[in-house]
């Protein structure tokens, strides 16, 4: 295969924007592979060396379909990233189901997306909900009484505006900004739902399962006698190092709910925070998807397919960049977790495709957490 348009370096990202967004190309060599955005703000495509060694080809995006036979799919998706012109974890997954649920991937992967998507739905409006009703209970001293169908018709969201005037006066504003801004909160926190919402939201779901991982691998690597438990155990101390840190930026993320007042009365300044920090929980847990069903579907095979699923794991394994986690305490210990290296996709001790790990792979994608 050649790569006249793209160069091999060692990847070693200091950013997060530079890590880049996994993308979930069902093509086997572009497994994983991440977007980012070059020096003038055009997407490129970052693919793990084929030979093993420790680098990146890194590929102009328009230029993937030139030197990749794509599936339908996968076109599709590279060309629904393209429209959007963006590398950040939200969009890639919104082009990602809105690629899935066009059947391209299958009916399996089309029921997935379209799932997926009303559950987005779902988890909006109830954020909005429970936050709505957090703060204005906080802002009318238990004054206002709200229920969740008030936010599914013109009626109910009249109601809600109309009670909310003299608080409005109160912040500086009037009621229809005061329920934009309140909505518009909502949308940014939604991934990561509200506490006491019946069911968990995608961010926090992925948080808890990276939890699970961890454990899970370390008890699979005090029974394995291979060289694999050895990437079972980085792995781990991957998925602890990433648990924490997401869990500390989740917290950062509601906090200001605490203090909606000062929030919603000073609305363009918080925002940036706001979006901030809920951005960089979005690019901590990215990539982790993939791995969690992987390992839910080796879980139950022989040791030989749960070997080949830990090492393609490692391989994929993503890693929080240097600059993003400096002042974390143990976080050299973290990354001498990742130093040995792994092939894509080739059976643990054969080094041959692994082609029962490709289907498999194919397979995890069609999933979802």
């Amino acid at each position: 295969m050649n790569f006249p348009r793209g160069s091999a370096s060692q990847f070693q990202p200091a950013k997060f924007e530079e890590r880049g967004t996994a993308v979930a190309f069902t093509t086997p060599a572009l497994s994983q592979a991440r977007a980012r955005m070059d020096s003038r703000d055009n997407l490129e495509l970052t693919v793990a060396a084929f030979s093993g060694v420790k680098g990146n080809y890194v590929i102009r995006w328009k230029d993937v379909p030139e030197i990749f036979q794509l599936t339908m799919h996968d076109r599709a998706l590279q060309e629904e990233i393209f429209k959007k012109n963006s590398c950040l974890p939200p969009d890639v997954r919104m082009a990602t189901l809105e690629t899935a649920r066009t059947g391209l991937a299958g009916p399996e992967a089309q029921k997935s997306a379209e799932e997926a998507i009303t559950e987005e739905e779902n988890e909006i409006l109830l954020t909005r909900y429970f936050l709505f009703k957090t703060a204005l209970e906080r802002l009318s001293g238990g004054q206002m009484n709200l229920h969740v169908s008030d936010f599914t018709s013109t009626s109910g969201r009249d109601r809600i505006r109309s009670g909310l005037g003299e608080i409005a006066k109160k912040l500086g504003t009037n009621a229809n900004e005061l329920y934009d801004r309140l909505e518009r909160w909502g949308l940014f926190i939604a991934p990561l739902g509200m506490a006491g919402m019946p069911k968990e939201s995608r961010l926090r779901r992925l948080i808890s399962g990276i939890t699970n991982l961890a454990q899970s691998l370390n008890h699979w690597a005090d029974t394995d006698k291979s060289e694999a438990a050895d990437l079972a155990r980085g792995i781990a101390r991957v998925a602890y190092f990433t648990e924490d840190f997401a869990r500390d930026l989740a917290a950062a993320s509601v906090r200001p709910v605490e203090y909606a007042e000062r929030v919603l009365s000073n609305w363009e300044k918080a925002t940036e925070t706001l979006q901030r920090d809920i951005s960089r929980l979005w690019w901590t847990v990215d990539g982790w998807e993939f791995i969690l069903l992987l390992w839910k579907d080796a879980e139950d095979r022989d040791r030989d397919a749960q070997r080949a699923a830990v090492t393609e794991i490692y391989r994929v394994l993503p890693i929080i960049p240097d600059k993003e986690a400096a002042n974390r305490p143990n976080l050299a210990a973290m990354q001498e977790s990742t130093r040995m290296q792994v092939r894509a996709l080739e059976g643990w001790n054969s080094g041959s495709l692994d082609i029962e790990m490709v289907r498999r792979v194919e397979n995890v994608k069609r999933k979802r957490i």
